[in-house]
């Protein structure tokens, strides 16, 4: 069977565990994107849960079958509840997923970032590029909660710090050792960058997704909505990876399709919720389309489609 067929197959068969098990999913967000959130998880068929509050977290915590973390308004009571649920999670190895929204965008917020990225190694890390290589390089800045680097350049610093030095290509090993960063050993089991086009890695391995819509950054609340589901098939999927990547290709074809049939930015987001509703395998075999490499590019130069 063809290798991509067989990927959006397995893809469709974790959207079906959702709606068969329906997952409890604990998500601590913003203010912002709370009610989309939940609204999109209830579409995917996942249940959502969205309590905050200190009384709450130990018994939510536990009852739950996946936590999302989203730090986009880190007020001091919400950075303690955060710091609490990345506590626990790490205690119990439930599925977790970490959003440092807006990392990058001066000085709070990064160290809050980084100190939630130090807990819980077993968790998924999503977030644009500028988010995700602020954790571990000191000159990267974010615009807002915006991205300021490419996709390309943010793949260069996550594959040069997320592998030890006897992966890297002989150019890359000083940074490395320089950095003192191994963010897949210390920080994360799995790192997605979100943006025109999504990119999943862990340690071995990066899947570039190649779907979406240019609408989907013209409404709030696509990445922040993309972390959420990211935990849903995290709690349904034990592999961090496999779990990610249908999480971007569900989220990112869904909003191709919802594009197409909205006039604009305002009937978008009724549309994408629709479209994660009535997502079907055979929509997902004609539309998936990925770029998966192996070793990492910066050591072989070599990829392959799948």
């Amino acid at each position: 069977m063809d290798i991509q067929k067989n990927l959006a197959i397995r893809i469709h068969g974790l959207c079906r565990k959702i709606r068969e098990q329906r997952p409890l999913i604990h998500v601590v967000t913003n203010f912002v994107v709370m009610n989309q959130t939940a609204n999109a998880l209830l579409a995917l068929g996942a249940a959502p849960t969205m309590s905050w509050a200190r009384e709450d977290l130990e018994y939510m915590s536990g009852i739950s079958d996946g936590l999302c973390i989203n730090m986009g308004t880190p007020t001091r009571e919400r950075v303690e509840a955060m710091i609490t649920l990345m506590a626990l999670a790490q205690q119990s190895k439930k599925p977790l997923v970490l959003d440092p929204v807006g990392s990058g965008a001066g000085p709070h917020r990064t160290e809050i970032a980084r100190q939630l990225s130090a807990l819980a190694p077993h968790k998924i890390i999503r977030g644009n590029a500028s988010e995700i290589c602020s954790l571990t390089h000191e000159h990267t800045t974010t615009r807002g909660v915006d991205s300021t680097i490419s996709p390309a350049d943010a793949k260069e610093i996550l594959v040069t710090h997320g592998r030890t030095a006897d992966q890297c290509a002989p150019d890359h090993q000083h940074d490395l050792r320089d950095k003192g960063v191994e963010i897949f050993s210390t920080m994360a089991s799995c790192v997605v960058t979100s943006g025109k086009e999504d990119m999943v890695l862990d340690n071995t391995r990066t899947l570039i997704l190649k779907n979406g819509s240019d609408l989907m950054n013209a409404v709030t609340g696509t990445g922040c909505i993309l972390s959420a589901i990211t935990a849903a098939f995290y709690a349904v999927c034990p592999e961090p990876f496999e779990a990610a990547t249908a999480a971007c290709a569900t989220s990112a074809i869904a909003g191709e399709i919802a594009a197409e049939k909205a006039s604009g930015p305002g009937t978008f987001l009724p549309h994408f919720m629709d479209s994660l509703y009535n997502l079907d395998e055979k929509t997902l075999i004609t539309r998936l389309k990925t770029e998966r490499q192996f070793p990492y590019p910066s050591a072989t130069g070599n990829s392959n489609k799948v």
